[in-house]
């Protein structure tokens, strides 16, 4: 994503600056993949922890959807809100074309909590590379006063991937009525309706949150 056209850099928002910085990272990370001479699976393996499916690290990694499927990149993500709705369709359809053998609740989940927010945003890239932003407490706009892109972090990336994997346990998955709309891409994937194991399991944090038990 370039902005060259003055006309368009009157109506450009931190957003849309901050995907175009995040779509740099995605690129330097696939020319890595691409010097590699055999790339173990976990080298193409990318976590990533988000505010939501509007967050600039999302958006970033779905407009560079093509890039990611030829080289056979396998994405998670953790979101702490699933609105719009048409952005989370849109992040699933990516992510499952991505992951044609794996099903949803192996790919995308939902930590509905409030103390949620206070984790940061994140994006680990094979083990390798590992950007690190804002408290997703932040709003759209704001979220990136801190932005941190480390290239050669093995180190940063072991801590970033425990962290996905706590998030990860914690969280439930999306329900799969959300991704309806996503069905005639996954034939095999069933959207019947309501889970009503992960309603209840989000029921379940929302007392949590009410009674104080995320709060800082």
């Amino acid at each position: 994503m370039q902005f060259e056209n003055h006309d368009h850099q009157d109506h450009v928002t931190p957003d849309l600056i901050s995907q175009s910085r995040h779509e740099t990272n995605f690129r330097e990370y696939l020319d890595w993949l691409d010097r590699q001479d055999d790339a173990d699976p976990a080298a193409r393996q990318i976590t990533i922890i988000a505010r939501s499916p509007r967050s600039p690290v999302i958006q970033a990694m779905c407009a560079l959807r093509g890039s990611l499927g030829s080289r056979q990149v396998c994405v998670q993500i953790v979101l702490s809100d699933v609105d719009p709705e048409k952005a989370l369709r849109n992040t699933w359809e990516v992510i499952s074309d991505l992951s044609k053998d794996r099903e949803h609740g192996d790919l995308i989940r939902w930590a509905n909590s409030q103390g949620i927010l206070e984790a940061h945003e994140q994006l680990v890239l094979g083990q390798q590379m590992c950007w690190l932003g804002d408290a997703m407490r932040r709003e759209p706009g704001r979220r990136d006063g801190f932005d941190k892109f480390d290239i050669d972090a093995p180190q940063t990336c072991k801590l970033s991937i425990q962290s996905f994997a706590a998030m990860w346990k914690y969280a439930s998955p999306v329900p799969q009525w959300m991704l309806r709309e996503a069905s005639e891409r996954r034939p095999n994937a069933t959207f019947a309706g309501p889970d009503q194991r992960a309603l209840a399991t989000l029921s379940f944090f929302r007392q949590l949150e009410k009674s104080g038990t995320f709060s800082h």
